[in-house]
């Protein structure tokens, strides 16, 4: 039976001093059934729970940018989702080779050391490959229906500057307990997901969301990798039928991979994504089962409205994580080569970065020198709170329509 992971990753790779932050781990299979759970604190932990998890024709979605080449700017990819997803106030940092926390880059190297493919969304692998591909929560809970957010993504992650400070954590706290609640509701969905088939997921819908900082970003994790091990079950059940695939017309590198975004998309999200067409000229299927669960076509190319993009992983750690950054806790560990060198590419050019950009930009500089500060500021979430509302705002005078719900 194929297997499903899920993996939200942190960006940051730790130092010698401080361990990196965790990363949430989640392995469902066909049925929906939670095959394994928990959290990895280090990229070599988390490879080693890949390399241990997955099996013959597994796929894997990571949220963390996994193939960056701009020296500087965003890529085609993280443009792509705001001008798509603005509406539903879902939001895109910029990556580049410039930032300081790249994890996701040397979660990619980890993974084709240990033979796992990348999996760009243009092309069909070998029915028994593990392919691995780059997905982002938010657009999955504002691009499925099975959701429920018509409107705008929930606010399960940060606090909101419109409340009082004492109602903030709050608040977030029940948006956070809804979302488990729809959740749950997949498992009667296609494909669906059952959170109470394992103890570690259970316990999401069993405890109410915690108002710590460090203890709600502990729960979170682990409902971001539910969420992606569910988009590369839907991806493999739904394909291009509910997927479109974001930055597919940037520049590849030497080895023709091009660094994309596979993305859930209502029918209004979805713009001419700009595919060439020998990416439909496919080989093999990915299942045997009806040729729309694993084959890809061609999607609706109909012109749609522009909207906005993408959280970013924090690139700290937490005061309050375990020592060593490469712990692992409630998976099981394996082994990997994760030593070989990246593949030397060929760089696309990065366009001028807008003032839109550059506020998302300082935003994740903002959140990085937390590293220094206390996991439970209040006044800092109010600071990053306030910046991000920024950033909606000028999207609005960018693309001519607001971001807000």
């Amino acid at each position: 039976m194929t297997r499903f992971l899920g993996v939200d990753l942190a960006w940051g790779e730790g130092t010698g001093s401080r361990a990196a932050n965790e990363s949430g781990l989640v392995c469902i299979d066909e049925t929906g059934t939670v095959i394994e759970a928990g959290w990895a604190v280090g990229i070599d932990a988390v490879v080693a729970w890949i390399v241990t998890t997955a099996s013959p024709g597994s796929v894997i979605a990571v949220d963390a940018p996994l193939l960056v080449q701009n020296e500087t700017g965003m890529r085609l990819c993280e443009r792509e989702v705001g001008q798509r997803y603005g509406r539903w106030q879902v939001s895109a940092y910029p990556s580049n080779l410039g930032l300081p926390a790249l994890g996701g880059v040397a979660l990619f190297t980890a993974l084709e050391a240990a033979g796992f493919q990348y999996f760009d969304g243009l092309s069909t692998p070998a029915a028994d490959a593990v392919v691995f591909f780059e997905a982002y929560p938010h657009t999955t809970l504002v691009g499925a229906e099975e959701f429920g957010y018509p409107d705008a993504r929930p606010r399960y992650k940060r606090l909101d500057p419109g409340l009082p400070v004492t109602e903030r954590r709050r608040r977030r706290a029940e948006v956070c307990d809804d979302l488990v609640s729809r959740l749950q509701a997949l498992s009667s969905a296609t494909p669906p997901l059952d959170l109470d088939t394992h103890p570690v997921t259970a316990l999401l819908s069993a405890e109410p969301s915690p108002l710590k900082e460090s203890a709600h970003k502990h729960r979170e994790d682990l409902i971001d990798a539910a969420i992606c091990a569910w988009t590369a079950s839907a991806w493999s059940r739904w394909g291009l039928e509910r997927f479109q695939v974001l930055g597919a017309s940037d520049a590849p590198d030497d080895r023709g991979r091009v660094p994309t975004l596979l993305a859930m998309a209502r029918p209004e999200q979805r713009a001419d994504p700009h595919i060439p067409v020998s990416a439909y000229s496919t080989s093999v299927s990915r299942q045997s089962s009806p040729p729309s669960t694993g084959c890809i076509t061609k999607p609706p190319t109909t012109d749609h409205d522009l909207d906005e993009g993408h959280m970013k992983k924090k690139a700290y750690a937490q005061d309050d994580a375990p020592e060593g950054s490469n712990t692992i806790e409630f998976v099981p560990g394996g082994a990997a080569n994760a030593d070989a060198s990246p593949a030397a590419s060929t760089r696309a050019p990065s366009p001028a970065p807008t003032t839109v950009e550059l506020l998302r930009s300082a935003t994740w500089h903002l959140e990085h020198a937390r590293v220094v500060g206390h996991p439970d500021d209040v006044e800092f979430e109010a600071a990053r709170s306030a910046l991000a509302e920024a950033v909606f705002d000028l999207e609005h005078v960018q693309y001519g329509e607001t971001t807000r719900g």
